[in-house]
């Protein structure tokens, strides 16, 4: 409202300054006429000053009305933009947390691929070799075969023996058993430990090949 009183008092002025030139200029007694004139005058601009009153009153209130709206709809874009921006840093963190994942899957995707890389390196040399290799696994095979043989076959032989050294010991049998009965379980006890050894020997020998044959592939 500050506009209004300047304009108030721009039209006071107008009104005062007329009237002073027409006194001025004219006798100190103004005829009658003169004075309607005046009076006539100081209407119109008394009509014009509320007139000018009345429409910067409502320019104002027009302005305010506009600026009302304008901040109304700045606070909904800033309400907006708001709401854009936090989904923007949603969608980002999404896109990071994404990215770790796949950097780690990458990562297991490169220890299962040299995995692959060795297990094939060591199938290309038993492919490479599966004839010797395969023979060498016949062989011991059937040197296992024929040392659990020789080995129960010793066990029985030891067993026969046992006997005779036990009545032997036990003074309950027969006059031909002697001490040399018990020389000879002892000695076939020996026999029986090393097809024993043996044995053991062989079959460490045939796991280690089939394990060498028998390349598993990484899980």
């Amino acid at each position: 409202m500050l506009r209004s009183w300047k304009v108030s008092l721009f039209v006071g002025f107008v009104i005062g300054s007329v009237v002073a030139s027409a006194v001025w200029n004219r006798n100190p007694g103004p005829t009658q006429e003169e004075y309607e004139l005046l009076q006539h005058k100081n209407a119109q601009l008394a009509e014009n000053k509320q007139a000018l009153q009345e429409s910067f009153e409502a320019y104002e209130t027009q302005k305010a009305l506009e600026i009302e709206q304008l901040s109304k709809q700045l606070q909904e874009k800033q309400t907006e933009l708001d709401k854009q921006k936090a989904d923007y840093e949603k969608q980002i963190a999404q896109i990071k947390q994404k990215q770790k994942k796949l950097e780690v899957t990458k990562k297991k995707l490169d220890t299962t691929v040299v995995k692959l890389k060795t297990t094939a390196e060591k199938q290309k040399v038993v492919l490479d070799n599966s004839k010797e290799l395969y023979q060498q696994q016949l062989v011991l095979q059937k040197q296992v075969v024929n040392a659990e043989a020789d080995v129960k076959k010793a066990q029985r032989v030891a067993k026969e023996f046992k006997q005779a050294c036990d009545e032997f010991k036990t003074g309950s049998g027969w006059n031909w058993v002697s001490q040399a009965d018990c020389d000879k379980y002892e000695a076939k006890l020996t026999i029986v430990e090393e097809e024993q050894a043996q044995l053991t020997a062989l079959q460490a020998e045939l796991d280690e090949l089939n394990k060498k044959i028998e390349v598993s592939l990484p899980k």
